[in-house]
């Protein structure tokens, strides 16, 4: 086992997070290793790995904590500073992403399980947030996106562009989807009265709004599958 009073140069090949990725695959790192490529060095007293472990014990060793943190937080490790601190959380935002990222599918939606996995990143977000997934005739999803940050009271104003999209994507219906940081599955007032307006434009328009989804971190609230639309 590597001495921690030496810098990752010292270590031996087996020991590198780099050297272990090119030769085992980056699947056998782990979430200290994945880090510490990232930090790239330490300091004067810690090697890399020290300062990733470090980050990993003050987010109690859970990536869904590591992800909530702002750069202020990250900057409170010895051995992380702005540059440093940057680097992880656009890593971290890559794989936001890339969860959220439509893949090529050819089998349609058809359960509101379904379709609350297109909106799986919205999930723990800490501010509330409300998206927009539009679907062609045969409900395959063409298009996944947020079109609000913020209280779902101001989603009335976005309602133009709500459809708008939906137009541009030439789609025959859509779902929206808003999370609840509370914790909540209960919908507002406001729920139901911005889930009732959507219905009513979408009705003219002729694009169906097949339901409407409350997201927590570990549930989900389908208005739809309780008769609400």
């Amino acid at each position: 086992m590597a001495d921690h009073r030496q810098s990752i140069k010292q270590w031996s090949t087996q020991d590198k997070p780099r050297e272990k990725l090119m030769d085992k695959g980056v699947g056998t790192l782990s979430d200290s290793e994945l880090l510490a490529i990232l930090i790239s060095s330490g300091t004067k007293d810690l090697s890399a790995l020290d300062v990733a472990r470090n980050l990993l014990n003050l987010a109690d060793n859970s990536l869904h904590n590591l992800s909530g943190m702002s750069l202020k937080d990250l900057r409170k490790i010895k051995g992380i500073g702005s540059a440093k601190g940057v680097t992880i959380l656009a890593a971290i935002e890559l794989g936001m992403r890339r969860l959220h990222e439509i893949r090529p599918q050819k089998q349609p939606i058809t359960k509101s399980a379904e379709s609350a996995f297109l909106f799986e990143i919205i999930r723990h977000s800490k501010q509330e947030e409300f998206w927009l997934a539009c679907f062609n005739r045969a409900m395959i999803p063409v298009y996944v996106g947020r079109v609000h940050l913020g209280g779902i009271s101001a989603v009335s104003a976005d309602q133009r562009i709500i459809y708008k999209t939906a137009l541009e994507h030439h789609a025959s219906s859509i779902i929206v989807a808003h999370n609840h940081p509370s914790g909540t599955l209960k919908p507002s007032k406001a729920d139901l009265e911005v889930t009732k307006m959507l219905k009513s434009a979408g009705d003219l328009l002729e694009i169906k709004l097949t339901d409407h989804l409350i997201l927590t971190e570990d549930a989900y609230f389908s208005f739809a599958d309780e008769g609400l639309i």
